[in-house]
């Protein structure tokens, strides 16, 4: 429907993969994968003590034909130290006119208010030429003792690749909080793009900044990415890019 071509170096994107599982094996940790996100919203509410974003509520989207799955991360006992989300959407307009008011309306429908400061994102926001295949990534969070052994890099390299591989889309996409920002997670993750300003808020639901940066990822950086992580580990050097 977009034009969307296949992978370049499929076969080296799941060596990578597999090369990312081992990692965090080294570190005592492994990945688990679900489309129940009602299971998530337990996992979350136990671990978190909040429920999940509405853009990954269950009761309010539709996620029928295999168009959101959930990666956790867990510990040597089983107990859930990382958790990150996914959910495709096909979009044929600009992420920039989509976004904002289906945003504003799955907040409604969970009784919560979101009103922007702006109609739009501002003029040349990257998110006037997003479309077709989106993936939208929430949902991220790490036990800080985990986060602090370098496991962050790997287990969200590892969902950007796998969501990847299931969808081969044209660009994936989250929003980030200043502090999320400003401290660098976001190229650590793998983002390539950070936008400041993307949505603005009047009022916004709990937790949620009143100015928001898009963090956006086209498909050939992820191929890039991959590319790079291989020549990497040719070398025998660490996998993970240079100075992250």
């Amino acid at each position: 429907m977009f034009g969307s071509v296949g992978l370049q170096n499929p076969l080296g994107m799941v060596r990578v993969c597999v090369l990312l599982e081992k990692e965090l094996a080294t570190k005592g940790l492994y990945i688990s994968q679900s489309t129940d996100f009602q299971l998530l919203n337990d996992t979350r509410v136990k671990f978190r003590g909040d429920k999940i974003g509405p853009m990954h509520d269950p009761k309010l989207c539709d996620f029928s034909k295999e168009r959101a799955f959930w990666m956790g991360l867990h510990d040597q006992t089983g107990r859930t130290v990382g958790l990150q989300a996914y959910r495709l959407d096909y979009v044929e307009t600009s992420l920039a006119d989509w976004l904002p008011n289906y945003m504003i309306g799955v907040y409604m429908r969970r009784n919560e208010v979101m009103v922007p400061s702006h109609p739009s994102p501002p003029r040349g926001s990257i998110s006037e030429r997003l479309r077709g295949k989106l993936v939208y990534e929430g949902e991220l969070w790490m036990d800080k003792q985990i986060k602090a052994r370098q496991a962050f890099d790997v287990f969200t390299r590892l969902g950007l690749l796998l969501t990847t591989v299931k969808w081969n889309p044209d660009a994936i996409w989250g929003l980030a909080s200043e502090q999320m920002a400003k401290h660098g997670h976001v190229g650590r993750i793998g983002y390539t793009i950070l936008e400041r300003g993307f949505l603005r808020w009047t009022w916004a639901s709990e937790g949620i900044d009143p100015v928001e940066y898009l963090a956006v990822i086209e498909k050939p950086s992820i191929e890039q990415m991959v590319e790079e992580m291989l020549s990497s580990n040719a070398r025998s050097e660490p996998l993970l890019l240079a100075g992250e």
